[in-house]
């Protein structure tokens, strides 16, 4: 139906069907074909958002009233409808991305951790070592030319010191440094995590880490990879042992904000310590900290539905429970990332209604907060856009409580929550950064897009071929990570 529709629309405007589906148009087909995939259709198989037949309304947004979610969009052949209505001016901050150093001791030195991010660099690349498309000068372009995101916060995957982190410290610090110094406004355009591993090696060399790290000024945030450690063995971030004394050293230090990642099972994961019921525990015992639940505790292999206290042992579902098990009260300082999560969701109208739901009823509509896991999946911008579009169903959200996904919640969501946690102000950061270099390139890049200079860099990176799609596929499942092809 994609197809059909980009093949009609493009005709009709004169370009080929890539450069169509590259386009905000191509973006509004793809998501009313999204609907009509979830029965979310208006029941007019021949003038609804998927269709490249032009309406009576060509601008009217299109929307569904039958299932949990669906995306208003324009019919796609108005192109300044779909520019419009895909568009914004929102203030965004991504607390979730990534980038990898190819040139460090991590590919030698921890080749399961090489696999997984190989697994991740997208078809299409051409460069003789692939890692180049997932690096420092790649992140800058995906993130800040190539996306309306104005704000990150540098992160790393599963590792056990700098030896094996694709993304050291020093080198996450130099990538901070770098968009600074294209930055003329004199804001900060880049935050940096701190990972620690204290179930690696004696804990005392890792909590004096910890204080070197903060001694910089630099960390933004600790965060932990919970499910992660030698032999296979996880550890509980509250347990009094191991996880507590890096709680409590990050409180001494003054960096009063911890992270997690919980669900998303990644590599060879210890289940058992993949939950957030740690996190929440912390949150109820430590009132002057806060604690992020990465990716909000969703797990590819849970469907997401309605809360069920009953059927809560796995996914953003679990997440609920604790925090009513614990008593932790919504908008309080338990906070919840939805990088990946929205991704993998957003192509199911009706898990991504009830995902994002239950977030922001139980965590909070001040809480939850803007996260892509880019540069993984290439730019960002395709999630922006989707998550633009966007509603959770009338009906849906008045039957389980869920705030609707008005303008002013998506710009909470979007960064205004995390400017909160971080402290960071947005109206003045945005100043600061209006005529920065990047900025400045994006302008270039828009205008030369604009009069057919070079191909859109705003595109979704990945397989464009059946054959690249396979290969992505099986190189996903070698590295055991999700992949959904958006």
């Amino acid at each position: 139906m994609i197809v059909a529709g980009a093949d009609a629309a493009a005709r009709r405007a004169g370009i080929d069907r890539r450069r169509f589906l590259q386009s905000a148009s191509g973006m509004a087909l793809t998501l009313g074909v999204l609907n009509l995939a979830a029965c979310a259709g208006d029941g007019d198989s021949g003038g609804g958002a998927a269709s490249p037949r032009r309406s009576s309304s060509t601008s009217r947004p299109q929307r569904s009233t039958t299932t949990a979610g669906s995306y208003e969009v324009p019919d796609p052949t108005d192109t300044q409808a779909c520019e419009t209505a895909l568009g914004g001016t929102e203030f965004i901050f991504d607390v979730h991305t990534h980038h990898v150093m190819p040139d460090r001791p991590w590919r030698q030195n921890a080749p399961r951790i090489a696999d997984m991010v190989l697994g991740l660099v997208p078809d299409g690349c051409a460069e003789a070592d692939p890692l180049l498309c997932l690096d420092r000068a790649a992140y800058l372009h995906d993130m800040f030319l190539a996306s309306d995101t104005t704000m990150a916060l540098l992160s790393d995957v599963p590792n056990s010191g700098p030896d094996d982190a694709p993304m050291p410290f020093d080198d996450a610090l130099g990538t901070q440094s770098l968009a600074e110094s294209l930055t003329t406004g004199g804001a900060s355009r880049v935050l940096v995590h701190n990972v620690i591993a204290p179930n690696f090696g004696p804990l005392a060399g890792r909590l004096d880490d910890m204080a070197a790290r903060a001694s910089t000024g630099n960390v933004a945030a600790f965060k932990v990879y919970t499910a992660w450690g030698p032999d296979g063995q996880g550890f509980a971030l509250d347990d009094p042992a191991i996880g507590l004394p890096v709680v409590e050293q990050a409180r001494s230090l003054g960096v009063k904000v911890m992270c997690g990642h919980k669900g998303l099972p990644l590599l060879e994961f210890d289940r058992r310590y993949n939950g957030p019921r740690d996190l929440v525990a912390l949150a109820a015992a430590y009132p002057d900290m806060d604690f992020v639940v990465y990716h909000g505790a969703f797990e590819i292999q849970t469907t997401e539905g309605p809360y069920d206290p009953g059927d809560a042992d796995s996914g953003i579902s679990s997440l609920v429970k604790a925090l009513d098990d614990h008593g932790v009260a919504p908008n309080s300082n338990l906070w919840a990332e939805v990088g990946t999560t929205w991704r993998e969701t957003m192509n199911d109208p009706d898990q991504a209604a009830h995902a994002l739901g239950k977030l922001l009823k139980h965590v909070g509509e001040d809480r939850v907060m803007w996260g892509t896991d880019g540069i993984w999946y290439g730019s960002p911008q395709p999630q922006i856009m989707a998550f633009r579009a966007f509603q959770i169903d009338e009906a849906v959200a008045a039957e389980h409580g869920y705030p609707m996904l008005t303008p002013e919640v998506k710009a909470k969501v979007f960064g205004l929550n995390a400017a909160a946690l971080f402290g960071i102000e947005p109206d003045a950061t945005r100043c600061a950064l209006d005529a920065d270099g990047l900025d400045a390139a994006r302008g270039e890049l828009r205008e030369m897009v604009a009069r057919g200079a070079m191909p859109d860099p705003w595109q979704p990176r990945g397989p464009l071929t059946r054959r690249e799609l396979l290969g992505t596929l099986t190189r996903s499942r070698a590295a055991g990570v999700g992949w959904t092809p958006w």
